[in-house]
């Protein structure tokens, strides 16, 4: 496989946590990538909150705009709050214009736990 994601459901704060190991470089890697999260998020029948720690994730920049329309599909069917976690400047760049493009989240956090505060201060301004 040409990447992986790790997924870690964190019960106590009904966060899910992800930390990708992937070089985007070809439409193909977006479709996997893709993947990867929908067979993770769709068993829990619902939008989930995440956090992504992107140490280890890496965007050619002749594929960012496909990868910015899988990134907010992502966000779109399987997410309600989210959070990232060290994005590289590109990659970062990319969020941001993926973001912009199609008003999705961008928001990013310092730490897991930064992000945990923050996704409870979101639930608290939703009203849930």
């Amino acid at each position: 496989m040409k990447g992986t994601i790790d997924f870690k459901y964190d019960e106590v704060n009904d966060v899910v946590i992800a930390i990708p190991h992937w070089k985007i470089e070809t439409k193909e890697d977006c479709e996997i990538w893709y993947n990867q999260w929908a067979e993770f998020m769709t068993p829990f029948n619902r939008k989930m909150d995440a956090i992504m720690i992107l140490n280890d994730f890496y965007v050619k920049a002749s594929y960012s705009v496909e990868w910015g329309q899988y990134r907010v599909k992502v966000l779109q069917e399987y997410t309600r709050f989210s959070y990232r976690i060290n994005p590289d400047l590109a990659t970062g760049i990319f969020i941001k214009t993926s973001g912009a493009r199609y008003n999705a989240s961008t928001k990013e956090a310092n730490s897991i736990e930064a992000a945990i505060n923050a996704i409870k201060n979101d639930r608290k301004e939703a009203g849930i």
